[in-house]
């Protein structure tokens, strides 16, 4: 687990500073995922030293955020944030402290944390530092606040919705203090951006635990504050499984509603133009399924994914549907004679040519007889049998 670049790259930054004096440990996500014997994606470090000591002591760093103490510091081409111990002052818009004050001692930095399994730190040598008794939280699976919950909660709203992501990601129960205490500030919420709101319910979506994250967010109170007023606590929910995919479960949330509606949603929730497109066409594609099975139309206008999302979000919507199996829907899709119109072997200044005729509306809509004549097998996609086939259509029209 240690001999990645990462964990190497960070012992010797943690070496390095303690040579010259000063302490500094692995912090963070990183020891959290060592302690559960899991691979960790972040190394993050912790010292005493100040930022404009720690660029002192390596060639290659950048300044992430100084005022907040972090210098990202690159160590055999590997990116490592480097932070100063630091407490923060009153928190005064629920999210984000008046100011920093850096300090020499790792307890003062680590009681600043939100959960106590955040709160462990590790030595260069791999000794976990455990304060606050995170690791036997995670080995009961329990997600608890360091300190007093509704002082953490009241310091920053975010840390309700990101305990509740955790019970998604890790499977984790939130201790009850820890819960009763989101309960009380669930109000809170509304002091945290939309923007963050929809990362950590995104970060939910791609757990592996999704029902319990969702039946969480309703126990918390957390749902009747979300934006808008969306069925986030739908029974259909638990039946969702665990997609693992944020577009199915934005879809989801949309299909739920009495008269679903992809442009609120996503205006709401501030996604951005290509999502709300995505959901949209997911959103549309369930719905044709919900009345009947594909056509060669739908097969063409949705894209593979699509269809085979909407194929197994009708049967969680409408138990009593005619299915169509997936792996049916995949074949059908790819033995289409075309996937669009950029396939077809002519362009239009081929058709202005035959007709010998200037572009205009006509040839759009010639192009889109072509495509589905072609789609329908009424003439295969060869540029002689096209223009042949398009000749003898106009000409019977006159």
């Amino acid at each position: 687990m240690f001999t990645t670049e990462q964990w190497q790259a960070g012992k010797k930054i943690i070496e390095a500073l303690i040579q010259h004096g000063y302490e500094a440990v692995f912090v963070g996500g990183a020891v959290r995922d060592f302690v559960r014997h899991k691979v960790a994606n972040d190394i993050d470090i912790a010292t005493s030293a100040l930022p404009s000591e720690v660029k002192t002591i390596f060639n290659r760093t950048v300044d992430l955020g100084l005022a907040h103490g972090t210098v990202l510091v690159i160590e055999n081409h590997v990116p490592i944030e480097v932070t100063t111990f630091r407490t923060e002052g009153e928190y005064t818009d629920h999210r984000r402290p008046s100011d920093v004050k850096f300090v020499h001692s790792l307890e003062e930095d680590l009681k600043r944390r939100d959960f106590t399994m955040n709160a462990l730190a590790m030595t260069a040598d791999f000794q976990v530092v455990d304060l606050f008794d995170g690791q036997r939280d995670l080995h009961n699976g329990i997600i608890r606040t360091v300190g007093e919950p509704i002082e953490r909660f009241k310091e920053d709203a975010l840390r309700m919705l990101r305990a509740i992501r955790f019970t998604g990601q890790l499977g984790f129960s939130i201790d009850n203090a820890t819960l009763e205490a989101i309960k009380l500030c669930a109000n809170d919420l509304a002091y945290v951006s939309v923007e963050r709101v929809s990362a950590e319910l995104e970060k939910m979506w791609l757990s592996s635990n999704l029902d319990k994250g969702m039946t969480y967010l309703g126990q918390s109170h957390l749902a009747m504050h979300l934006p808008g007023d969306f069925p986030f606590e739908d029974a259909r929910w638990n039946q969702l499984g665990n997609p693992q995919n944020v577009l199915v479960c934005w879809a989801f949330l949309c299909l739920l509603q009495e008269k679903p509606n992809s442009s609120e949603l996503a205006s709401v929730f501030k996604l951005s133009n290509e999502l709300k497109l995505q959901i949209t066409h997911l959103v549309q594609a369930t719905q044709i399924r919900d009345e009947r099975l594909f056509t060669i139309d739908d097969l063409y206008r949705f894209e593979e994914n699509i269809l085979v999302q909407a194929e197994r979000l009708s049967r969680v919507l409408c138990n009593d549907i005619e299915q169509m199996p997936i792996e049916v829907i995949v074949q059908q899709k790819q033995a289409l004679p075309i996937q669009s119109i950029r396939e077809l072997v002519i362009s239009g200044q081929d058709v202005m040519e035959w007709f010998n005729k200037p572009g205009g509306p006509w040839l759009k809509e010639t192009l889109c007889r072509m495509e589905h004549a072609v789609l329908h097998q009424k003439v295969v996609n060869n540029a002689t049998k096209l223009k042949e086939w398009i000749m003898n259509e106009s000409n019977s029209e006159i």
